[in-house]
């Protein structure tokens, strides 16, 4: 009876792995982690789908999770050309599934490339896949435009807080150097240390500009002037001959603080200017002395401007 009854648990529990258990038309077996039940998706449809796979020694190569974007593959049972798509081909929502690949036939029929050589030929890696959701084409575009949306939405709200954070940096430091400036809407603060003549500097007019820039710390990491380089200790030799930028307004070949700036400027006048971050190189690092999120003080000089032909 006991040995009956352990036959029946060992056969239910082989069928049970057997029907997790699928295979591709090449060959490739994968199990079946969680099914959706919605059947396969249809020729046409969009698979909204998340994925990681991973080499023989647990090294991630990708993963969609890692990415604001959800990945998108369009259902065309003509293009299954690798085993890969093989494996997706044959999901629906809700399906989740693994399997693993060789690295040799990974790299010849999915990567079409060389095995790298770091990479042992021989040993399997691992993928994870899993369909979130099955759309038709117009509701992945939509979809797409909400996810771009929200990114936007989101950008702007770190930039708004940024922002505030900067603000008050500045305001601080302003007033400890009993400095007053002017604001504009953006949040750049200036000084007008020396009046020019004629109109400020408009967009497609050429100018010529001296400056040399400052943390607020008072590290300085660039001047055009070749004296007041090798006072801040930041003369390169290959710069030479040090003379003024010379850049066209309105093509954003500087950064937007540097653009307003000018834009308050005429011929002849110098400028002391504090620069937010996120009107400078914002959350990305510029060097290993303009750090993320870096405010900038420039003292700026505009030698001349060449009005546009």
């Amino acid at each position: 009876m006991k040995k009956s009854l352990l036959l029946s648990v060992c056969v239910a529990g082989l069928m049970m792995a057997c029907s997790n258990t699928k295979e591709t038309p090449s060959g490739l077996k994968f199990t079946m982690v969680k099914s959706g039940g919605a059947g396969v998706a249809e020729n046409g449809q969009i698979m909204v789908i998340s994925f990681m796979f991973k080499d023989g020694k647990d090294s991630v190569w990708s993963d969609s999770r890692t990415s604001p974007f959800p990945t998108m593959i369009k259902i065309d049972s003509a293009m299954a050309t690798d085993q890969v798509m093989e494996v997706v081909q044959m999901l629906g929502k809700g399906d989740s599934v693994t399997f693993q690949i060789p690295a040799k036939e990974l790299f010849a029929k999915t990567f079409r490339s060389p095995v790298p050589p770091n990479v042992d030929s021989t040993a399997n890696f691992t993928f994870q896949i899993g369909v979130t959701d099955v759309v038709t084409e117009e509701r992945a575009r939509e979809m797409q435009n909400e996810y771009v949306a929200k990114q936007n939405e989101d950008a702007l709200k770190l930039q708004n807080e940024q922002l505030a954070k900067d603000t008050l940096a500045i305001d601080l430091y302003l007033k400890d150097k009993a400095v007053v400036a002017q604001k504009t809407t953006s949040g750049l603060r200036y000084v007008i240390t020396k009046a020019g003549n004629g109109p400020n500097a408009q967009p497609s007019q050429s100018v010529k500009v001296n400056y040399t820039g400052y943390l607020l710390d008072g590290t300085c990491f660039d001047s055009s002037i070749e004296s007041v380089a090798k006072k801040e200790n930041v003369f390169n030799e290959q710069r030479k001959p040090y003379e003024p930028l010379q850049l066209t307004l309105g093509m954003q070949q500087v950064i937007p603080g540097w653009e307003e700036a000018l834009g308050l400027m005429n011929k002849g006048s110098k400028m002391t200017v504090y620069i937010p971050s996120t009107l400078a190189y914002g959350n990305r690092r510029r060097s290993e002395v303009i750090a993320e999120n870096s405010i900038l003080m420039f003292e700026m000089e505009l030698v001349d401007i060449v009005k546009a032909k």
